[in-house]
């Protein structure tokens, strides 16, 4: 018996053994089996940490875990990281496995998951991964039995759930902090009852630049009753909540074969006021747990029919308000008299059915009212839109009624606008067909903040609509101390607000003064001081404008820098602000510009500019603009005047600054003459000839041409003189700053040292020299220059005059011993 025990426990111990390594023999297996079934399905970079394989953590199940999993995009996506699994797991029970009729697993678990959606300009989503499946092959299903192998799973859970989606084409964001979902019940029933639980929380959707959710929370609660085999599902008790508005859900919903079946209602369990504004914006109301409110609400939706690709079910949604109140606690007006009328409808079928209604959208604040409407039919094919908008705003009243915390705020704006008519009217530019008239006036108004302590002041403008234009009749402003004077007219107005087409607009800007410097934080003020640029980011220019500009501004300010005298036409269409003889005086000349600024592509915005440059200040320009220094950093510790004609164009970074091997471009300088002072390669180039003259140098008249390719300048040869000295100066400056000048001197000799001039002096016939060819050699960098001199013309000078001496010499010896023979004979 002893020993049939210890066998017992032998074979015990060794199926311990197995059941702990087994797994580990089949990993890599698995893993690769995983990776290229996933390389099959989509075209992205699929990459997984780890796989986990366990019979010991759900025995006598084995746990199944696949671990980070990430997928990464390609192409234009190709940096950008679709979706990250922290988790996938699962526990299969081995023993219906065998069995070969139903695979049991436990709960199948998606933990710690983010998923970051992105949309470009183009339409191109990072989601769009799956790959082309070609022709579909037909495959004859063989005659016999048809196999009732299941797989039967108790729990569907979503753990830690993350969210971004970012679509440039609608400029909408939407962030969803952290989704948890519990799905459970008897899958392999063919009627069984599903219990759904999931909450969701920091929900931020904003659209166009307007937040319509911060932070918002997302419920639900639901039973249903489940016909999974021919997937029909009631709504039982349920309740769906966001923010502190409470739904309650009745129907149900069918996933036919081509399409889904649909007949659900939906309506506000809560029916006062407040929760309403739960969901309004931050940006125009705020501290909602702190009102006072009256006034109920009702609201319900509901959609019935079939949804397919080209057939949409029946839906509307009702909003009704009446009588509704708002005050704030520590603020002596109310919000009065609100009320709203609006609703959805569509029958079903092609969407151009849908028809939309604000049928009334009221409220007073002090006895001012405020009225809209707004009525649309066929949106899709040619809106059909009427509405109005009346009222008196008095913005020193409402700051008494709504808090505007440390926002100052004044003036008055009445409008009294309303208009009637076909999209497809305006189009045609038939504008008799097309009512809208009124105008938009506002007085006096004021609007400053902490971020914007300069604030903006409009003395007086008067907006005029007709169906053809909005014509800005006048806008006289202060904007911090810059005053600015805009007229002009705003055309296609209404095609650009309903369906996106494009705006277009002529104006007339003036300005006394404007300063630059005034919309500078305090901290970029200081970098400025030390640092060479303004810290800046990608101005966009939209696609959908096509807006003339004649500027004529007398004084402009920018950091150290007077730009007076601004005059030209700026022109903003498809993507380009086009430059056509921007004209203005500063750094003591003048300059025209010509030339473009496109963001087409907005990760890769380029310039291309033809400059003419009069008479600038070399200093100031160096100074001020930071081109100058990255193309001509010699320039520095340079004083005098210089003309240039110069084509240049470039990519920019996202700083707005040229990205230096993607520069390109020609020109010229022209100076009647510079000073050179404490230069690094001058300094050097005293050192080498050890003469501190060459500290301080002047430079006479020159013409210098010169070609930039990819960032890599080459200065064409060029005459001037130096310090009173003739001078060729030719040479290259590379991409990455590294200079390669040479300068062909002719320099008396006294002037190359001491050491040059003892050994000249050794040399026969050095007396006859005036001037010695030297070449100087530049290299390094502009902020670490080598200076070389190369002697090797001057020695062979030296040469040619020592031999041309002895020449002169060995002849006179010859002549005077002939002379003493001719003596001796005769």
């Amino acid at each position: 018996m002893k020993k049939f025990f210890k066998i017992f426990g032998g074979i015990i111990l060794v199926l311990i053994l197995l059941l702990a390594l087994l797994p580990y023999f089949f990993k890599d297996q698995i893993l690769n089996r995983v990776k290229v079934e996933m390389d099959k399905a989509v075209d992205a970079k699929i990459e997984i940490a780890d796989v986990s394989l366990s019979m010991f953590r759900n025995f006598p199940k084995l746990f199944v875990e696949i671990q980070g999993i990430s997928v990464v995009g390609k192409g234009e996506f190709e940096n950008d990281t679709l979706a990250y699994v922290g988790s996938l797991y699962t526990a299969v029970d081995l023993g219906s496995a065998i069995s070969g009729k139903q695979l049991n697993v436990g709960a199948i678990v998606l933990a710690k998951t983010k998923v970051n959606a992105l949309v470009h300009e183009s339409g191109k989503a990072n989601w769009d991964i799956a790959k082309a499946s070609g022709e579909e092959k037909v495959v004859k299903e063989e005659q016999g039995e048809a196999s009732d192998f299941k797989i039967i799973f108790e729990e569907v859970r979503v753990e830690d759930f993350k969210l971004e989606y970012h679509d440039a084409t609608l400029k909408a964001n939407l962030l969803l902090d952290d989704l948890d979902l519990n799905l459970n019940g008897d899958f392999s029933a063919k009627e069984t009852n599903l219990n759904i639980n999931s909450t969701a929380t920091g929900i931020t959707f904003d659209f166009e630049g307007i937040k319509y959710l911060n932070n918002a929370n997302l419920g639900l609660e639901a039973d249903l009753g489940a016909d999974l085999e021919n997937m029909i599902f009631t709504l039982k008790g349920n309740k769906l909540t966001l923010n502190d508005l409470e739904f309650g859900m009745t129907g149900n919903f069918a996933m036919l074969e081509d399409a889904y079946k649909m007949d659900l209602k939906l309506d506000a369990k809560k029916t006062d006021f407040k929760s309403l504004l739960s969901m309004v914006p931050e940006v125009f109301l705020k501290d909602v747990k702190g009102l006072e409110t009256s006034g109920n609400l009702v609201l319900n939706a509901f959609v019935k029919g079939e949804y397919r690709d080209d057939h949409m079910p029946a839906f509307g949604a009702k909003l009704k308000v009446a009588d509704a109140n708002i005050k704030y606690p520590d603020l002596p007006e109310t919000i009065n008299n609100i009320k709203i009328d609006a609703e959805v409808n569509h029958p079903g079928g092609d969407l151009d059915a849908l028809v939309a209604d604000v049928n009334a959208f009221h409220f007073e604040v002090a006895n001012n009212p405020i009225d809209a409407e707004m009525h649309i039919k066929t949106p899709m094919s040619d809106p059909e839109i009427s509405g109005l908008c009346k009222g008196v705003i008095d913005f020193a009243k409402i700051r008494h009624a709504i808090p505007m915390d440390s926002i100052k705020i004044a003036g008055i704006v009445t409008s009294d606008i309303s208009f009637n008519g076909r999209l497809s009217a305006i189009e045609k530019e038939e504008y008799e067909k097309f009512m809208a008239k009124g105008d938009l006036k506002l007085q006096n108004f004021e609007f400053t903040t902490p971020d914007f302590p300069q604030g903006v002041r409009i003395i007086s403008s008067v907006l005029s609509f007709t169906p053809r234009f909005i014509s800005l009749n006048s806008f006289n402003s202060l904007i911090g101390k810059s005053d600015v004077q805009l007229s002009g007219k705003l055309e296609n107005y209404i095609p650009y607000a309903l369906k996106g087409k494009t705006l277009k607009g002529n104006f007339n800007m003036s300005s006394n003064t404007f300063d630059l410097n005034e919309f500078m934080t305090e901290s970029e003020t200081k970098k400025v001081e030390s640092a060479d640029t303004i810290p800046m980011s990608v101005v966009t220019v939209p696609a959908n404008l096509d807006i003339k500009f004649v500027a004529a501004m007398q004084k402009i300010k920018f950091d150290k820098m007077l730009i007076k005298d601004v005059k030209g036409l700026i022109v903003v269409k498809n993507s380009v602000a086009k430059l056509t003889n921007l004209s203005m005086n500063m750094l003591k000349g003048q300059m025209t510009m010509n030339g473009s600024y496109s963001t087409k592509d907005i990760k890769k915005p380029n310039f291309d500019f033809g400059l003419d440059v009069r008479d600038f200040d070399i200093k100031s320009t160096y100074e001020s603009l930071s081109m100058v220094k990255k193309i001509v950093p010699i320039a520095i510790n340079c004083d005098g005047k210089i003309s240039s004609d110069l084509k240049l164009k470039s990519q920019l970074n996202e700083k707005m600054s040229p990205v230096m091997n993607t520069l390109n471009g020609l020109g010229a300088f022209h100076s009647r003459g510079i000073i050179i002072k404490d230069n690094k390669a001058f300094v050097a180039l005293a050192k080498a000839l050890k003469n501190d003259k060459y500290k301080r140098i002047s430079v006479s008249k020159f013409d210098m041409n010169f070609v930039i390719t990819n960032g890599n300048i080459v200065v064409k040869p060029f005459k001037t003189k130096i310090a009173g000295h003739q001078a060729t100066i030719y040479g290259t400056q590379s991409v990455d700053g590294k200079l390669d000048f040479t300068m062909d001197m002719k320099l008396p000799k006294e002037e190359l040292g001491s050491d040059v001039t003892k050994f000249l002096d050794k040399i026969p016939g050095n007396s006859t020299i005036d001037k010695l060819d030297v070449s100087v050699k530049i290299t390094g960098t502009a902020k670490d220059p080598k200076v070389n001199l190369d002697l090797s013309k001057a020695i062979k000078q030296a040469k040619d005059a020592a031999l041309k001496e002895l020449k002169k010499k060995s002849k006179k010896e010859l002549e005077k011993k002939a002379k003493d023979l001719f003596k001796k004979l005769f």
